[in-house]
């Protein structure tokens, strides 16, 4: 961040943009894993993986809260 006038670099925001997960992303790297793991997986099941997937990605900072509720809460 430039302390001048408040502004991310181009490398910071760069840097920042590569870390974000996209829900696209997710659904392929969770349905890839699990697939691997036991083709025979529920809908339910399924959904679980993905929550704990989620759960992480927001505690290491790679989604917003808000992203991490739109994304787990079904209602």
């Amino acid at each position: 961040m430039n302390s001048m006038d408040g502004t991310l670099s181009k490398r910071s925001l760069l840097l920042l943009l590569t870390n974000i997960m996209l829900k696209g992303q997710v659904l392929k790297v969770v349905g890839e894993t699990a697939m691997g793991v036991d083709d025979n997986l529920t809908r339910l099941q399924k959904f679980e993986v993905f929550c704990q997937v989620c759960d992480g990605l927001l505690k290491d900072g790679r989604i917003s809260a808000a992203k991490h509720h739109a994304w787990t809460n079904i209602f």
